[in-house]
């Protein structure tokens, strides 16, 4: 067994030196060296506790129980780093390159206050996030479509919301979550009692208990979907109603049994209308619920107690709050005022801008257009 361990340890060491070859320096786009420096960081701390592990374990001076233990965490730490963090250093095409400096722009444009994230076209399931490596994964042809990337600003705020309570500068962020949180729980203690009271059903109890154990998971999208409301403005909206215009899945899906992650498309429709309408983009708002009724109402209604998930003065506290707290952090906020008097050269006016002119053109004209406009952002960006 003790050499089974030591041989593990030297596999696993040498590993972490090819994966560090395989990061494909010098870089061919500046905007990676956050993440190059990330992975090689994670890389080298575990190569040297490895290295201490060995050498501890070849003059039996370590418990075996602890160093597998130990040997087993590096092992899953340098296999999250393989398989989110190198990708992108490896496959350094084009398209990697592009959306790493449109992230790079949209970090100075919204004042956001960390290392930019990176992004990878190698996802299978839409726009998600690693965080171990900070790394944003999208599909292969992400870098040629401009109406699904306001949801970069919704990842962006996953990785804010996983540094607020490590970063001082979203200390007032991190306080107005967790006042939100608290919010959420002293709402449904309340309904509860008041259930109670009136002799609901343990049916009804047993339910109402269910939706709030959800909330721990919506609370989170919920932040994310209003952080990118607040820095960029109605394109996430819409953006949103266009992703859910191409699911199967229900608008208004709610789980009594088992765990759900994200709230209902309805939820979250409903959710942009309001924190729209505080920003002062309340001509939009009209028209983006107009659009959703057209879609969304004919595919059915929602389910009974609906209604018990996503009450509409929670809602509004949400938003409330965390508009404060970003605020407070310094992030710029999109206001209709701000999008109006400013030079229309960001990415966030140029993706609100998308959308206006995809409802006003034919789909030829505006494919013809969003081509155009990706080419010229590209010879700005990647020079």
């Amino acid at each position: 067994m003790k050499k089974y361990l030591t041989s593990i340890i030297y596999e696993t060491i040498e590993r972490a030196l090819i994966l560090k070859e395989r990061m494909k320096l010098p870089l061919q786009y500046a905007e990676l060296t956050g993440l190059a420096n990330r992975c090689k960081t994670i890389l080298d701390e575990r190569i040297e506790i490895l290295n201490q592990l060995l050498e501890l374990h070849e003059r039996d001076e370590v418990d075996i129980r602890y160093a597998w233990r130990s040997v087993r965490n590096i092992i899953r730490e340098i296999e999250w780093t393989e398989s989110y963090g190198i990708p992108p250093l490896y496959y350094q095409s084009k398209e990697v390159g592009f959306l790493n400096s449109l992230i790079f722009r949209i970090h100075k444009e919204i004042n956001l206050p960390l290392e930019p994230p990176s992004v990878a076209c190698l996802s299978d399931k839409y726009y998600y996030t690693a965080l171990f490596v900070n790394v944003i994964f999208v599909p292969l042809s992400e870098s040629d479509f401009i109406l699904h990337m306001p949801d970069f600003y919704h990842e962006i705020g996953h990785y804010v919301s996983s540094h607020m309570r490590n970063e001082r500068r979203l200390e007032a962020l991190s306080k107005k979550y967790q006042e939100a949180f608290n919010f959420v729980t002293a709402y449904y203690n309340e309904l509860l009692v008041q259930k109670r009271r009136e002799s609901a059903p343990e049916e009804i109890v047993f339910l109402i208990r269910r939706i709030h154990s959800h909330w721990k998971y919506w609370i989170e999208e919920f932040f994310c979907d209003l952080f990118a409301l607040y820095v960029l403005g109605p394109a996430f909206a819409w953006s949103h109603l266009h992703f859910c215009a191409k699911k199967p899945e229900n608008v208004y899906q709610l789980s009594k049994i088992l765990p759900q992650t994200h709230p209902s498309d309805e939820a979250r429709i409903r959710m942009s209308k309001i924190a729209l309408n505080k920003t002062g983009f309340n001509d939009e708002t009209q028209v983006i619920e107009e659009k959703w009724k057209s879609i969304m109402v004919p595919l059915g209604a929602p389910p009974v107690e609906y209604h018990y998930a996503y009450a509409t003065s929670v809602l509004e506290q949400i938003s409330d709050l965390i508009l404060e707290g970003m605020r407070a952090s310094g992030f710029n906020i999109a206001t209709v005022d701000n999008m109006n008097n400013e030079k229309q050269d960001k990415i966030g006016d140029m993706l609100n801008t998308a959308w206006k002119i995809f409802w006003k053109l034919n789909p030829e004209e505006f494919r013809h257009w969003e081509k155009q406009t990706l080419n010229q952002i590209a010879k700005n960006t990647l020079k």
